[in-house]
């Protein structure tokens, strides 16, 4: 529910209870006096929307000029108002909507907003239930789309845990939410394909924490359990917009010391609607790693994981040959350890840290593995946040060793280090491209 200074708000949605689910109407004031309703954020400009704490509950946006200014939120008569709540947190959802939630801490959310990116119009999510921040894996992301446009993530189930929603929005008068995954599950991480078709892992509701279920809920409804025989299926949603899983061999080849890989794909017979798998590709890698646990990149035409940790090792599941591949990072640049991970249409950045525990910044051209160091080093700046820009550039957030001013910067196509701002002095929690 919006609760907005100067005056309370009262916001009464008109719930309609449809075949599996519920339809969200727009918010409205009704009652005794002039009642003020959130309409609208300004960030049409905005190429990326941001979180800075202590900031008294404003959201921030960088311009496609490279400018910061704060996003005002509007009344449906174009008055400003203030929230209450903090923004908390942000979601890209595709390229009409992005998600802003508020509350005192993620774990708290009291509000969240669907926000169409055109002209900034705002519509209530309370009665859809509001995004989980954590997918428990780095290969997945909290809030997916299908080719329908329509919205999916998990939120709170009460007596359950957690469960897939999917919000319709072909009538934004209307939001439709609909349960997708059985009421009885509680799913802990999931992915939807272009089609509908989600593949998830949970729990039965009467089962034990070893007691996991790999399934797929199909576009038209059926169940599948049986597709995925390792204990531990890794799959996650190719540029393609298609589901696809690994499995490994649990012992390396006596000979080569190598352990074999397998890339799947997952697709629903249209005609039967039955879930089957097919081969994508098979490779080779001295290292043995569960996916689940790496950073993933997706540029355009690629699908990369990368290991966090010691013996860093990039792993490129999807690519335009349809050949997947390792590389030991280690070996090639250095790298022991991976921070965090970021991709633009044409390159991937790492940031993270050499054997001697120096840190850095590297770009890395995923066609032929050639790679630049940029010059972020500690000696000079302190990193705490960062996030792709159009036209294959970054932007990072970082605290400037030599004067402690915390500046907004951008790396351009060329690798050159552009300051954009020093006058807000901000350090940014929350760093999120919307376009």
């Amino acid at each position: 529910m919006a609760r907005i200074f100067p005056k309370a708000l009262v916001v009464l949605l008109s719930v309609i209870l449809i075949a599996g689910g519920v339809t969200l109407l727009p918010s409205c004031g009704e009652g005794e006096g002039e009642q003020e309703t959130l309409a609208t954020m300004d960030i049409i400009d905005a190429t990326h929307l941001f979180i800075a704490p202590g900031s008294a509950n404003k959201l921030f946006k960088i311009t496609e000029a490279g400018h910061i200014q704060e996003v005002t939120y509007e009344d449906e008569n174009g008055n400003n108002i203030t929230m209450v709540e903090e923004p908390v947190v942000i979601y890209d959802v595709n390229s009409e909507y992005v998600i802003v939630c508020f509350g005192a801490s993620v774990a708290t959310i009291s509000e969240g907003y669907l926000v169409r990116k055109t002209d900034g119009a705002v519509f209530s999510l309370e009665n859809a239930g509001f995004p989980l921040e954590n997918q428990r894996y780095r290969i997945n992301e909290p809030v997916l789309t299908d080719s329908s446009g329509n919205i999916y993530y998990l939120s709170d189930a009460p007596d359950v845990g957690a469960e897939i929603i999917k919000l319709s929005t072909e009538n934004m008068d209307s939001i439709t939410k609909i349960r997708y995954s059985p009421s009885g599950d509680d799913v802990y991480y999931f992915v939807v394909d272009k089609d509908g078709n989600a593949a998830y892992r949970g729990w039965p509701k009467e089962g034990g924490l070893q007691d996991f279920i790999h399934r797929i809920r199909t576009a038209e409804g059926s169940i599948h359990d049986g597709l995925f025989d390792d204990d531990n299926p890794n799959f996650w949603l190719g540029p393609d917009g298609v589901i696809y899983c690994a499995s490994h061999a649990w012992e390396p080849d006596p000979e080569t010391e190598e352990w074999s890989y397998l890339i799947e794909k997952v697709s629903v017979n249209a005609t039967t609607g039955v879930p089957t798998k097919s081969e994508y590709s098979a490779f080779n890698c001295s290292w043995l790693s569960g996916f689940r646990e790496c950073h993933k990149v997706e540029l355009q035409d690629r699908v990369i994981f990368v290991w966090p940790e010691d013996y860093c090792h990039m792993f490129e599941v999807y690519n335009p040959t349809d050949s997947a591949r390792c590389l030991n990072m280690t070996a090639h640049c250095g790298l022991t350890g991976v921070y965090s991970a970021r991709a633009t249409d044409n390159f991937y950045y790492l940031h993270g840290s050499n054997s001697s525990s120096d840190s850095f910044f590297v770009r890395i051209d995923p066609t032929d593995d050639s790679y630049t160091f940029l010059s972020l080093s500690t000696d000079d700046y302190y990193l705490y946040t960062w996030a792709p820009s159009p036209s294959d550039e970054i932007i990072f957030n970082a605290l400037r060793m030599s004067d402690g001013v915390m500046v907004v910067g951008k790396f351009d196509v060329s690798g050159n280090l552009i300051i954009l701002d020093e006058e807000a002095d901000v350090e940014i929690v929350v760093l999120e491209r919307i376009q």
